[in-house]
């Protein structure tokens, strides 16, 4: 009998297509109709997209959207239905030659929130229920749910506790019904007990620190919802275990300890670089998947009747990268199933691992080590640090200097050109998200200043309690974020409300209510704090060039995030804050051209030149760098109404949207079709 058990996991995200957002906070509270503000308030933001017209093939079905964004949402619909038809051909064969009770799942899913919140808009717009089938699929066994942190955020670069420990909550929260609908297929079903909860953490950003956080806040949240004692199951590359014996890590349950009890460990499941790299970017056929895979079975190992893995995890959207890749993919599952090898998601693996279903090895549980602070996507694979995001060579060294250059090739109308690629830009764009959302926010430790020191003032609740309203009240305003998602499993739709928010958690023991325009104050202080973090969004600063999507989305985010709190101070009376936040505003975001000389970049062995040519425009519509731009138009349509008229002339309004491609990755697979190869946009007249 085989014993080996090929892992799959799959990772669904949105790189960025936000330009803006439809609502208009008012300039006075005075002269509205509170009460309807609050329910506005109370319903999720509507993001305005930039239109960039792309189309790719599934198959025989040809998929077109007006940006990237639409054409990833219109790609789950599809590949949902052809995960369906793979649990159709399989189940018998699981259940007869595998003496299964029912369905085990071949796949995991982790779907960013924000991914999945999409998912809902379009359901809506075009009367579709994508979401519920989605959520069928978890709650039938067919996929496996994998919990990932919203927004995409790599924890270990947010460099303050409070920020991960809330980032953490809310992953937590989200994804919280979605894998207790899930296990209780597994218990009905397979009557295995133990609540794995599987973490992808984006972009693999790993630290000793983060997996404290991550098993205490864990702990915290089983203990509140009572689901027993639950398990944490890390996704991560075998680039980032300190492990010479690839095949047997591989091959392992491994396991890393996190505390000094016996069972103070998490599991970790390995994906093999190099193999999955080679199913994501060389299309092999159906037949070269089968043998690779095959090619991992261990006669020893069979012999002595273990249980053991092969993992490899991709993007979701790579099943786009060819016309073949999603059928390819649908025939390897089909295929192996048949030929004796029983394809699982890695919880199963792990779960049946713990409860003795699986046989183990005699070194197993097998400790491994990690490398702390490290990722899996790092340009610098003998040593794998979390440089790429902040334009670093090493952000673990003691004297960080800027990357090396990432030469890259676009388009442009006399041809293709080669650009250098210089790194700095990372570092000042980076450092300055980081400035502002603590700008924004405050002090968190003493809950003083910014957006954390006005929730605590508001909060009216005794000394010791403010701390843990304000951040109970934080984590509650992420279901008006996802608002649907709630709804679906179970919320009340009184409850959704900012009042209820702020009555259970900021005021909680406290003798006084709020009005509604205090009501209104905390619910956009919140918010703000949803804006820093959709800031920190790791795709803003993966790739080579300044001049993209992903970038100008993460600055649209920091520049509401300063929206929302100067709109919070002028309802507050605070005129001095608000010329405070519009002077910090020009300094750092429309000035973001002299960030060369206000971060001292040159100490990080940036060079002048470099940066200039780093920082320069792609389109030929507008000469001002990516930051000035978009924060300009933001400033423009949004900062006016405060009497910044002089600061930010109206027609900056217009300024365009468009932007350079990601030329490093989009234009490598034929598939993608984009309508304009010059630029992400459309021709303005």
């Amino acid at each position: 009998m085989n014993y080996l058990h090929p892992l799959f996991h799959g990772h669904a995200y949105q790189v960025g297509s936000r330009i803006d957002i439809e609502r208009m906070l008012p300039p006075s509270l005075a002269d509205e109709d509170c009460d309807l503000l609050i329910d506005d308030f109370s319903e999720p933001l509507r993001f305005m997209e930039r239109i960039a017209p792309v189309s790719t093939q599934i198959g025989a079905e040809r998929i077109r959207a007006r940006n990237w964004t639409e054409l990833m949402i219109k790609s789950f619909r599809v590949l949902s239905r052809i995960f369906t038809h793979v649990t159709l051909s399989i189940q018998q064969t699981i259940q007869v030659n595998f003496g299964q009770r029912g369905m085990v799942p071949f796949l995991s899913i982790d779907f960013d929130a924000d991914a999945l919140h999409r998912i809902i808009e379009m359901d809506y717009d075009t009367s579709e229920n994508t979401y519920g089938r989605l959520m069928e699929l978890y709650s039938k066994g067919v996929l496996s749910p994998v919990v990932s942190i919203p927004f995409h955020v790599i924890l270990p670069l947010l460099k303050d506790e409070f920020y991960t420990r809330m980032m953490v909550r809310i992953a937590l929260d989200f994804y919280w019904p979605i894998l207790v609908q899930y296990h209780k297929f597994i218990r009905k079903v397979h009557n295995e007990k133990g609540f794995i909860v599987p973490l992808w953490l984006p972009e693999g950003g790993y630290s000793e620190e983060i997996l404290k956080i991550i098993v205490d806040e864990m702990q915290e949240k089983a203990k509140t919802e009572r689901t027993g004692t639950p398990h944490l199951l890390l996704l991560l590359d075998n680039f980032q275990c300190d492990d010479e014996e690839n095949d047997i890590l591989m091959k392992s349950w491994n396991v890393v300890k996190y505390g000094s009890g016996k069972s103070d460990f998490c599991s970790v499941v390995f994906r093999d670089r190099n193999f999955s790299d080679w199913v994501t970017h060389s299309k092999p056929s159906v037949k070269k998947l089968l043998d690779r895979t095959i090619a991992k079975v261990d006669s020893d190992l069979n012999a002595h009747e273990v249980d053991y893995s092969w993992a490899h995890f991709e993007d979701i959207h790579a099943l786009c990268y060819s016309q073949q890749a999603a059928r390819n993919f649908e025939q390897k599952i089909i295929k192996l199933t048949e030929l004796g090898y029983m394809p699982v998601a890695p919880d199963i693996y792990i779960r049946r691992k713990l409860v003795g279903k699986f046989g183990r090895a005699k070194h197993e549980p097998r400790k491994v080590q990690l490398h702390n602070n490290s990722s899996w996507g790092d340009w610098h694979r003998g040593n794998m640090s979390l440089g790429r995001w902040v334009g670093l060579m090493d952000s673990n060294a003691d004297t960080p200097l800027v990357d090396e250059n990432r030469p890259f090739f676009r388009h442009t109308e006399k041809g293709q050109i080669e650009e250098a690629g210089s790194q700095g830009w990372k570092i000042g764009l980076s450092k300055t998200i980081e400035e502002l959302t603590h700008f924004v926010m405050g002090d968190h430790k003493k809950l003083n200043g910014g957006m954390l020191g006005v929730l605590a003032q508001l909060s009216g609740a005794k000394k010791k309690d403010v701390q843990k309203n304000v951040e109970a009240f934080i984590l509650r305003y992420c279901r008006t974020i996802w608002r649907e998602h709630y709804l679906y499993h179970g919320e009340g739709e009184a409850d959704l409300n900012l009042v209820v928010y702020a009555e259970e958690t900021l005021c909680a023991g406290a003798d006084t209510e709020l009005t509604e325009e205090e009501v209104l104050i905390a619910g956009t202080a919140a918010q703000a704090f949803y804006f820093c973090m959709r800031a920190h969004k790791s795709f803003g600063l993966h790739w080579e060039n300044l001049d993209q999507r992903a970038a100008y989305q993460i600055v649209t985010m920091i520049s509401l995030a300063m929206v929302n709190a100067a709109y919070v101070y002028q309802w507050l009376g605070q005129k001095d804050k608000v010329a405070e936040v519009e002077q910090k505003y020009e300094e750092c975001l429309i000035g973001f051209q002299n960030a060369y000389e206000r971060l001292s970049l040159a100490n990080y062995g940036v060079k002048k030149e470099e940066w200039a040519d780093a920082i320069k425009s792609f389109v030929k519509e507008c000469d001002m760098n990516l930051v000035e731009r978009a924060s300009r138009r933001i400033a423009a349509r949004h900062l006016r109404p405060l009497g910044f008229t002089k600061q930010f002339p109206k027609q900056d309004e217009n300024l365009t949207t468009n932007v350079g491609h990601i030329w490093s990755s989009e234009f490598d697979h034929s598939n993608f079709n984009w309508d304009n190869i010059l630029f992400c946009g459309v021709e303005e007249e």
